[in-house]
């Protein structure tokens, strides 16, 4: 399990998508969390993933020897981040849990998709965020052995995880 810290933030999240500023953060924090630890770790490694959190815990990812870490967020992981995020919150963020049980909200003067849509939609942006997530492997994979050295080397412990 990753430490508690986002590769990217909910107001990067917003400022990036169509998602509305009103939109509660605390409803977007377990997606943000979800997607880093079940899609972007797996793809990056165990090594790799944590030198990331390592330099955005320390602020250090825009220093001069963090240069292909800056490189490899900003090009690549970022927009793989954001749709595969997109894709966990259609359907979510439709739903809210309250004391009287799970309910579906409706604002005034809204037309509600229907649950295929929804699905659909998730579907869709789930494909875009697989797009950018081929682009970010293959940059990687080039560049690995001098810039990312992490990647070929995960880690050898019982959690480890090795590179998709």
């Amino acid at each position: 399990m990753s430490k508690n810290i986002l590769l990217i933030s909910v107001d990067m999240l917003k400022e990036r998508t169509d998602i509305h500023g009103n939109v509660d953060p605390k409803l977007i924090y377990p997606h943000i969390k979800f997607v880093q630890d079940s899609v972007i770790k797996p793809i990056l490694g165990s090594a790799l993933f944590d030198k990331l959190q390592a330099l955005i815990n320390a602020g250090t990812m825009s220093n001069p020897g963090n240069v292909n870490y800056k490189t490899l967020m900003d090009d690549y992981l970022v927009d793989a981040f954001i749709w595969f995020i997109k894709s966990e919150l259609q359907v979510d963020i439709s739903y809210q849990t309250w004391n009287k049980g799970v309910v579906r909200k409706v604002g005034e003067n809204t037309d509600m998709p229907t649950m295929t849509e929804l699905i659909d939609l998730s579907n869709r942006y789930k494909s875009k965020g697989e797009y950018y997530a081929n682009r970010m492997r293959l940059y990687i994979i080039d560049k690995a052995p001098a810039q990312f050295p992490e990647y070929l080397n995960p880690g050898s412990t019982v959690d480890t995880i090795t590179p998709e």
